[in-house]
């Protein structure tokens, strides 16, 4: 029971860190357990173990997790970094890295994003850009070739309210494609948003509209 173990390793792990010292102690956030059923029965379950690792300038998390049934289990591990808001200066930064693996499957994954103010109020103008990368393998296939997918979004804020964004993305699977979005808000309490999503076929060679969309979002300006 593979699981199994690996609870009784989360829960040894936080009652050492408990007997450790007070640091350790508040390191430790409260678990996150779940069961779930069906018609009656144990369908499956999900137990977490968040550990809060900041420091005086990152904003540091990471997160222990083991879900699914008790015959394929998916272990999870996720940290996450974001930088403490700086008086001297803007410039808003994070990063996520990730990794689940099962009996089937096993994957990657990174993010890491930026913005940039500008302006007399650079905290209500900025240029954020970001990056998302992520890989797969699947384990019970042996030699097969893994799928990576990557996309670059970059977003303009002006006043403290979006205004348009560029996103270019690929993977291995041939899923390269350019998505363009511009929100624009006008007086009354209501966002226009244009999305176009192209995709190139044969290699490269042929690009055609894989999607378009125009969305209306209301927003009440008071509560």
């Amino acid at each position: 029971m593979k699981s199994r173990a690996f609870i009784s390793a989360l829960g040894a792990f936080a009652s050492s860190a408990l007997f450790a010292g007070s640091g350790a102690a508040q390191a430790i956030q409260k678990p996150d357990l779940s069961v779930s059923a069906s018609d009656g029965r144990f369908a499956g379950y999900s137990a977490a173990l968040p550990l809060d690792l900041s420091t005086d300038t990152e904003a540091a998390k990471l997160t222990a997790k083991v879900a699914g049934s008790l015959e394929n289990p998916t272990y999870d591990l996720d940290l996450n970094l974001i930088r403490k808001p700086d008086a001297d200066r803007f410039g808003k930064r994070s990063l996520a890295l990730g990794a689940s693996w099962n009996e089937r499957e096993a994957k990657l994954r990174s993010s890491l994003s930026r913005a940039f103010g500008f302006g007399l109020l650079p905290r209500a103008n900025y240029v954020s850009v970001s990056m998302n990368m992520d890989a797969s393998r699947a384990i019970a296939v042996p030699g097969q070739i893994p799928v990576a997918r990557a996309n670059v979004r970059s977003a303009l804020t002006l006043d403290g309210k979006p205004v348009g964004s560029i996103a270019l993305g690929g993977g291995s699977m041939g899923d390269e494609g350019v998505d363009l979005s511009l929100t624009r808000p006008f007086d009354i309490p209501a966002e226009f948003t244009v999305s176009l999503r192209a995709a190139a076929l044969n290699g490269g060679e042929d690009w055609r509209l894989q999607d378009g969309r125009f969305m209306v979002k209301l927003v009440k300006a008071n509560w």
